[in-house]
């Protein structure tokens, strides 16, 4: 009489293992690490929602000098969630953790942190620093709710092509990213303050004393803020123009040596310039098909080929 072996048992039993597994879609340790991307998605919203409460505080009234600190973090926090959401995707990417679950949620914290924060900013400062009897001031609600509206649009078009699929490692975009343009505003809203106070080193070390009528051009960005609300909406949402995805371009093929250190040059010129550095990379960001457009004759007469830029 024969005994069955103990080798069927164990296929068996991790057979079972197996298809459990597959209906969860990982084990657990996997499950554990697929949790951080995430994770890092929620910072980003957590980051939002503490620069639209820092926004919804500086409408209370108060002294002036304590609104102005409630604006300028709100803006700081903002530019954190674009950290968050750097890493997220590449992190999923990593670690295999990337769900439909996750491209959602990624949507929506950004529509968060780049859609409603830079608009509240905007609308926030505008109350802030303008009289209330500024004409601009009854298309400033039409112009902002064009840039939310335009966040939205695009969060939810972006979704659409996507359908689930990885799309972290294409090159460019159509229309301009929401963190792109969320960077626009808070970029403009530091560099105000900043010129306001002068109290920044680099302002006394290299132009010294505030020149006697900067004011009333420093007064002039919170009445261009609404506008620039305006053209961004527009842009999130254009076909018509394509802007390089920087984090696929710097990171996705492996980082050259020129490109690293362009990089490390930036960073060190953003640690000691902070506030015009972000000026000088979100506007070049903005300018960018304009660039591309007015140096492509030059390229062809030279015989370089336009930049291979997939669309999304």
């Amino acid at each position: 009489m024969e005994f069955p072996s103990a080798q069927p048992l164990c296929r068996v039993k991790r057979s079972r293992v197996e298809r459990r597994c597959s209906v969860t879609g990982t084990s657990e340790t996997p499950r554990l690490i697929a949790v951080i991307p995430n994770f890092i998605t929620l910072c980003n919203a957590v980051c939002g929602f503490i620069a639209l409460t820092l926004l919804a505080r500086s409408l209370e009234g108060g002294e002036e000098q304590l609104l102005e600190v409630r604006l300028h973090q709100a803006a700081w926090f903002i530019l954190a969630g674009m950290l968050f959401d750097v890493f997220d995707g590449k992190v999923a990417r990593a670690t295999g953790g990337g769900t439909t679950l996750g491209a959602q949620l990624d949507s929506l914290a950004d529509l968060v942190t780049f859609g409603l924060a830079p608009a509240g900013l905007t609308l926030a400062l505008f109350h802030h620093s303008v009289e209330s009897g500024n004409p601009l001031g009854r298309l400033m609600w039409v112009f902002c709710l064009a840039y939310f509206l335009g966040a939205l649009l695009r969060l939810a078009r972006f979704n659409s092509v996507r359908d689930g699929h990885e799309t972290d490692d294409h090159m460019a975009f159509d229309g301009m990213p929401t963190p792109g343009a969320a960077g626009v505003i808070v970029s403009l809203v530091l560099i105000y303050f900043t010129l306001k106070d002068w109290s920044a080193w680099y302002l006394e070390f290299f132009v010294g004393e505030k020149p006697a009528g900067l004011d009333a051009s420093i007064a002039m960005i919170p009445q261009f803020l609404p506008v620039c609300c305006f053209l961004l909406g527009y842009l999130m949402v254009s076909n018509r123009v394509k802007y390089p995805h920087v984090a696929s371009q710097m990171f996705g093929q492996g980082m050259q040596f020129d490109r690293f250190s362009s990089l490390v040059f930036g960073t060190a010129l953003m640690v000691f310039f902070k506030e015009p550095m972000l000026c000088v990379i979100f506007f070049g960001y903005a300018s960018w098909p304009a660039f591309s457009w007015i140096t492509s004759p030059l390229r062809r007469s030279k015989g370089q080929p336009s930049p291979d830029l997939d669309e999304v």
